[in-house]
């Protein structure tokens, strides 16, 4: 027997047209942003980039590695995770004195593959309206477009996310066909959960709720020899998960003299967020340099000293910092770190080297990320609230959408926000119009056609409400609380 053809209908060939104008964009994007200098983190990352391919140069003349070289740039302050720098190295291996300009287009090349697989897989799992859907939000954002050119990590973090979510849904598709998930397609989701918090350290809340939902998952819904061969498949998937992270927390630690998961950054951001920066030093740091390189070079200074680990003197000085941090002062800090977000999300257009001719561009595209800006948080807001009480697919999409854009907003409450993170949302974003579309279209049949009887008496199905309406709750809860106790 044949296998079901893959047939194009007219929406498939709307969605070509609009993944066909976010190829465009990012053309014009990169038009205007090729020759722009790195710009903060993006030098880090270029950094790294570089050590990494002159120590594979090194392997591959079997000669000494510089690990100095390695510590310093690809660890350094252990700020970063290193995807960004991994996805760039291949770049620097053919070309070691690669240009700006092709930074940018091999950035632009990259991202825009990245994208356009996205797309795909929302495609290939949940149809093609959800497809133009994600095509549309963020595909058509002109400020995300040039985020696909830089080498920060937040778009291309967002996008494997995205990947991550539809992976999960496909195995919750397996279980609720009475089928238990195979090592390999486990392992196959925690490889792309791992590249995701390679991209970005921000990930992990998210990640970590996801493993536990899979994890009670298998112990849910199988018995005997299934729930032991399911509980197999989850603990490959850690293993895959944990082995993959293992070589860059090994590294980072050695290198930094004290325990590192992922980045170092939290002491830091959590004193400069929510505590006196007048006493992040035990007293006021140098004037001479930033809120953010000042402390690390005190501390290092007083390990050496005292022969401690510069991670611990962070620990204690950030604790110091915030001694005097209150509820009513945290919960004012994070509503405020949370009007970050909303605040100018076209602000890193301003990076680019326009000329006079390109302005009435940089003003466009300032007014169309505006507006969809204003779309995509009218999303995440419904995508937080809606509880659905349908089919099992369905719940699982909204309850797995809930779970990664909650995570990614747990950033604000322990890490200074800004007008670059809202990125790695965006794609999300773009994933949850797609089920919420598909949602109203499934209700408006079923209003045509409804079907005889009510929903099934499904404990399955309880729990995933359930466990909707307690995230929804949640989101209205520290919401408000925080307005009350600020």
């Amino acid at each position: 027997m044949r296998p079901p053809r893959f047939r194009i209908g007219r929406a498939d060939w709307v969605l070509v047209v609009l993944l066909g104008a976010h190829v465009l964009l990012q053309v014009l994007m990169f038009r205007h942003s090729s020759g722009a200098d790195p710009v903060g983190d993006e030098k880090a990352y270029l950094d790294a980039a570089r050590s990494l391919s002159n120590a594979l140069r090194d392997l591959g003349s079997f000669g000494p590695v510089d690990g100095a070289d390695l510590e310093r740039n690809v660890v350094g302050n252990g700020w970063f995770m290193p995807g960004m720098s991994l996805l760039l190295t291949p770049l620097f291996l053919v070309l070691p004195d690669a240009s700006m300009e092709s930074v940018r287009g091999y950035l632009g090349l990259v991202s825009t593959a990245l994208f356009l697989y996205a797309a795909w897989q929302v495609r290939r799992v949940l149809g093609p309206a959800a497809a133009l859907c994600f095509a549309v939000l963020p595909g058509l954002i002109p400020a995300f477009a040039l985020f696909g050119v830089a080498a920060w990590g937040d778009l291309n973090a967002g996008l494997v996310l995205v990947v991550v979510l539809l992976r999960a849904v496909e195995l919750a598709r397996v279980v609720a066909a009475g089928s238990v998930p195979t090592v390999r397609q486990v392992a196959g989701l925690a490889g792309w959960a791992v590249a995701a918090l390679y991209l970005r350290s921000s990930m992990m809340p998210a990640l970590v709720t996801l493993g536990l939902l899979a994890g009670a998952t298998a112990l849910w819904a199988f018995r005997g020899r299934e729930r032991r061969r399911a509980v197999l498949a989850v603990l490959a998937g850690v293993v895959v998960f944990v082995s993959v992270l293992l070589p860059w927390s090994l590294l980072a630690s050695a290198s930094l003299g004290g325990r590192v998961v992922t980045t170092t950054s939290v002491p830091l951001a959590l004193a400069n967020t929510f505590g006196d920066r007048d006493e992040f030093c035990f007293g006021p740091c140098d004037p001479a340099g930033t809120i953010w390189f000042n402390p690390v070079q005190y501390s290092r200074e007083v390990a050496r000293a005292t022969g401690r680990s510069e991670l611990e003197i962070q620990e204690q000085m950030s604790a110091y910092a915030r001694r005097d941090v209150t509820l009513h002062s945290y919960a004012g800090d994070v509503l405020e770190n949370l009007e970050r977000y909303r605040t100018d999300p076209a602000f890193y257009l301003d990076y680019l080297p326009y000329d006079k001719e390109a302005d009435r561009f940089e003003e466009e595209s300032r007014d169309v990320t505006d507006r969809f800006f204003t779309l995509g948080t009218i999303v995440v807001v419904l995508a937080l609230l809606l509880v659905s009480r349908g089919p099992r697919d369905r719940q699982v999409q909204v309850l797995l959408v809930k779970v990664a854009l909650g995570g990614l907003l747990f950033q604000p409450f322990v890490h200074m926000a800004g007008s670059r993170y809202w990125t790695t949302a965006a794609a999300v974003a773009g994933l949850a119009l797609g089920v919420l579309v598909t949602w109203g279209l499934d209700l408006l049949r079923e209003l045509r056609r409804p079907r005889p009887g009510g929903p099934p008496d499904d404990t399955g199905l309880r729990v995933l409400t359930l466990l909707q309406a307690l995230l929804a709750v949640g989101a209205v809860g520290a919401l408000a609380g925080l307005h009350l106790l600020a």
